[in-house]
């Protein structure tokens, strides 16, 4: 369907979301329009690198969304759906972050943000602030160091925030995404 499309010029290319590395590999294998990007949660709690490293195997742009962790889903959540027990750790107050941050004198949000793109990943933060909007993109004036890059991936933990769990039964659908390993 999506192929289509392409065909007929309304669309240039064909993306994918939330797919697993199962997924991508079946949706490479039968297309004849090959997806160009992928966009899934990543951040340093979750950095994704298996499925990362499988998108630059099929030449598929590797896009995280939820690159912050995620600190605005909990109201999200509350106010859209009544859920409650998103009691998650923060990963804007992570420690290991803040030490980072504060050596290099940026945000934790600059620090996460540039971890990412110095690891080859689109980024794409959610920001309704002017301020944070302004801040998010001052993240090409430093380099992190690799021992520094080495303290972010060891805050890797696979806490994923978005599980989609809050649409009741998701998670039993065949093609639930965030069964497999990555």
């Amino acid at each position: 369907a999506m192929e289509s499309l392409v065909d007929k010029g309304l669309t240039k290319s064909i993306g994918l979301s939330n797919c697993n590395s199962e997924q991508i590999q079946r949706i490479y294998n039968s297309a004849t329009i090959k997806p160009t990007v992928l966009q899934v949660e990543c951040h340093a709690y979750l950095p994704q690198y298996e499925l990362q490293e499988l998108c630059q195997k099929l030449n598929i742009a590797f896009t995280a969304y939820s690159p912050l962790g995620c600190p605005g889903f909990p109201e999200f959540a509350l106010n859209s759906w009544g859920v409650r027990d998103l009691e998650e750790p923060k990963l804007l107050e992570d420690r290991t972050l803040k030490e980072i941050a504060k050596q290099y004198k940026k945000s934790p949000a600059q620090i996460l943000l540039r971890y990412l793109t110095q690891r080859g990943i689109v980024v794409i933060p959610k920001s309704s602030n002017p301020d944070r909007i302004k801040e998010n993109i001052h993240i090409f004036d430093f380099v992190l160091e690799n021992d520094d890059m080495k303290r972010m991936k060891s805050m890797s933990c696979g806490l994923r925030y978005i599980t989609m769990t809050y649409w009741i039964g998701c998670e039993d659908h065949p093609e639930y995404p965030f069964k497999a390993p990555y």
